[in-house]
């Protein structure tokens, strides 16, 4: 579980953020505070997976506790969510290592997307050993494109091929994560209640964006078939669709 602080002053806007969050699995917002003093005390009873964090605030502003969390060295992820928007503030925030910068008001779908970007620099920093460079690119250029954000944010949700399904997607990823070294497009079918062509199609997909290692197995009778297993390195991948 993913635990979350929110620090925002206004209760209609700390509201709108919490209900924000309880929209995305596997997180936990362990308290609302409206202040820094009440922030650090927070942390230290319970260390923060995450950071929702205003620039105004009564007495010591947002910026002030990034430049006190970078002179303590501690890690911990910072989205500024804020009405913020002089380059001052922005070049501060970035400068002192905020992962996304939200201004308000916000769509949703922004805030969504700085989740999505979020959980792949916390599966990249918590759960991989080590990287290649596809996986730190999905966090060090991601947003350094031509794009906008908008236009990311809709790209990401549109980048299945067409015919392919993200709700179908997800549950064949819940099973297949679940599966234990190699497994079969016929393996998968029986537990998802799919075809085993409209499964391939899902699995190959995996396959090509490199998430899944396809190998042929050789069988003691009978002609060799098509297996699959887990790249674990590449779990940054499917993020958007777990």
């Amino acid at each position: 579980m993913i635990k979350v602080i929110i620090v925002e002053d206004d209760p209609m806007v700390a509201m709108i953020n919490q209900q924000y969050i309880e929209r995305s699995e596997g997180f936990k917002i362990i308290a609302t505070v409206g202040n820094i003093g009440e922030l650090w005390n927070v942390i230290k009873e319970n260390q923060p997976d995450l950071i929702l964090l205003d620039v105004y605030l009564p007495g010591e502003t947002g910026i002030d506790f990034l430049q006190k969390v970078r002179q303590k060295q501690f890690s911990i992820p910072i989205i500024m969510i804020t009405a913020a928007h002089d380059i001052s503030t922005i070049k501060k925030a970035l400068e002192n290592g905020v992962i996304d910068f939200l201004i308000k008001p916000f769509t949703y779908e922004r805030f969504e997307l700085a989740i999505e970007n979020f959980l792949q620099y916390h599966t990249l920093t918590t759960k991989l050993k080590e990287a290649d460079q596809d996986a730190l690119d999905q966090i060090l250029i991601k947003e350094r494109g031509p794009l906008s954000l908008n236009q990311v944010g809709k790209e990401l949700h549109s980048s299945l091929p067409k015919g392919l399904s993200k709700l179908t997607l997800k549950k064949i990823l819940h099973i297949v994560v679940n599966q234990e070294g190699y497994f079969s497009t016929e393996d998968i079918a029986k537990e998802v209640d799919l075809s085993r062509i409209s499964t391939k199609k899902y699995l190959q997909y995996l396959n090509d964006i490199g998430y899944l290692i396809e190998e042929l197995k050789y069988l003691a009778v009978g002609r060799p078939i098509m297996v699959f297993h887990i790249a674990p390195e590449k779990e940054h991948l499917i993020m958007s669709y777990k």
